[in-house]
């Protein structure tokens, strides 16, 4: 009977282990793709302020469409991210239970995912707020 408690611990700990170091890859991905996408959307912005500062005519309509649509886009990111709260609160409760019975370690890398999650979709809407 010791064995069986025993394997049973160690493979608790090897899941555990595994979803830690998969939750880590997940999360570090996520930054870096999100990372280079506010490069790329910093550099457009200044391309953009470059060309609105020359510009006069039909391009003055075109950035003030390009203004319009960033408006737009914020809209839609408010919109969408209540959503997403709201399956973000259907989610984290229906999986509290099974969260609560994890080891410790797991407890803590599901605490600090959520916790990322967050802060990503804080900075999300900075960004768009911006």
């Amino acid at each position: 009977m010791a064995d069986v408690r025993k394997d049973f611990t160690r493979t608790a700990q090897d899941l555990s282990r595994v979803a830690q170091d998969a939750a880590y890859v997940a999360i570090g991905l996520g930054v870096v793709g999100f990372n280079k996408a506010q490069v790329a959307r910093r550099e457009l912005i200044e391309q953009i302020e470059k060309q609105r500062l020359t510009a006069a005519g039909p391009m003055a309509d075109v950035f003030s469409q390009v203004t319009d649509v960033r408006a737009q886009v914020a809209r839609a990111w408010a919109e969408f991210d209540k959503t997403l709260g709201q399956l973000i609160e259907r989610a984290d409760a229906t999986f509290e239970p099974v969260a609560e019975m994890l080891p410790a370690q797991a407890q803590a890398v599901v605490k600090q995912a959520r916790e990322t999650r967050d802060q990503l979709r804080g900075f999300i809407a900075e960004q768009l707020a911006a």
